[in-house]
């Protein structure tokens, strides 16, 4: 892209329709404090796992394949070939040789990982199936690779369940003391805080289905990005004083951004959120499979999360705004459910916010 420049004003709403999406976002803003508290002990839960000594770590991942009736082998670390565990199920129906391969991750496995141990189960003659643990979780990517494939994936919560079910529940026993000391007004125990817990606000965007999307946000003076650089997106991933910046691998969220309201530019009154497609993975992907989204708003440890419900996209488009902070004469930013779809994709929607885009390449995630 090349320097900013305002080439059109969005239309702002009526005030019918400002009306009816402030009563639709009061209608479902949620009292989630049963749902953060959930969260927050599953974050402490992956944190003890992330703890572990990798050996360590290997040594519980084949604990609970002997738990789960399996003849388990602990590979030596020189010649492990990409396998950590190797194991012997004796089940008539869903037995085989499996080879296993654990990640103590904190952001998302990437696909490379997972067409590496396919690589590994094909050239290993004994092997008949891979499994791939991990303390994070896999992108959609890696699932429609393992599709039909005799792989099978596990992320952080799943492998927390299977712990839990198989009767490891006293290694967990510190997150769930932190939590009880939480409810009391505690310092919450000994399990540290997630990287991004000091930071002023967490932005967090969830969908359902297996289609990738990205989320993108403009800093703005009205209805005008401020420049090129406060665009935020997977391929800028931060503005320049750091305000405003993509984080990966946070929780169960799909995407997140983390916001410094309080360090945003002085001129900056607005900042606005898009949802686009991942069409430089997947041409021709839509708007279509954005099922199920809401943005949630974890402000701070002594607020509640704000939890709104948007619409599904559509597959007329490619990128789609969700919603804008608003920044009034008090010096507080309020949110509005704005939704509009832009069948150009990401690129379209930036030059509607007085970005002028040189070609079609110039912003990756949109057409």
């Amino acid at each position: 892209m090349s320097r900013s420049r305002k080439l059109h004003r969005l239309s702002n709403p009526d005030a019918n329709e400002r009306r009816a999406q402030r009563m639709l976002f009061r209608h479902l803003r949620d009292d989630t404090n049963a749902n953060r508290g959930r969260m927050a002990r599953r974050v402490r839960e992956l944190q003890l796992l992330l703890e572990m000594d990798p050996i360590e770590f290997e040594q519980l991942i084949a604990r609970l394949m002997e738990s789960m009736g399996m003849k388990v082998e602990l590979t030596a670390r020189s010649k492990d070939g990409g396998v950590d565990v190797r194991g012997l199920d004796s089940d008539p129906f869903r037995g085989g040789n499996v080879i296993v391969q654990v990640k103590r991750y904190r952001d998302t496995v990437t696909p490379s990982v997972v067409r590496d141990l396919f690589g590994t189960l094909q050239h290993d003659r004994a092997a008949t199936k891979a499994v791939l643990v991990t303390t994070s979780k896999f992108g959609p990517s890696s699932h429609q690779f393992v599709s039909g494939k005799p792989i099978t994936l596990i992320n952080g919560s799943e492998l927390v369940g299977l712990l839990k079910h198989h009767g490891f529940h006293e290694m967990f026993a510190p997150a769930y003391a932190s939590a009880a000391e939480d409810a009391a007004g505690g310092s919450g125990g000994d399990a540290p805080a997630i990287d991004v817990a000091a930071e002023p606000a967490r932005l967090l965007l969830h969908w359902t289905g297996e289609e990738e999307y990205d989320i993108a946000a403009l800093v703005c003076q009205g209805n005008r990005a401020l420049s090129d650089d406060h665009l935020v997106f997977y391929n800028n991933a931060s503005t320049p004083d750091g305000s405003v910046r993509l984080v990966t691998g946070y929780e169960d969220a799909n995407a997140c951004l983390m916001v410094d309201f309080e360090a945003l530019p002085a001129e900056a009154d607005r900042l606005v959120v898009i949802a686009a497609a991942d069409t430089e993975n997947h041409p021709g992907a839509t708007m279509g499979g954005f099922a199920g989204p809401a943005l949630i708003l974890e402000a701070g440890a002594d607020q509640d999360p704000a939890v709104v419900h948007l619409a599904d996209g559509a597959e007329t488009n490619i990128a789609m705004r969700l919603g804008r902070f608003d920044r009034d004469e008090a010096g507080d930013w309020d949110f509005t459910p704005a939704l509009a779809g832009y069948p150009g994709g990401l690129r379209q929607a930036v030059v509607a916010y007085g970005l002028e885009v040189a070609d079609e390449e110039a912003v990756a995630a949109g057409q």
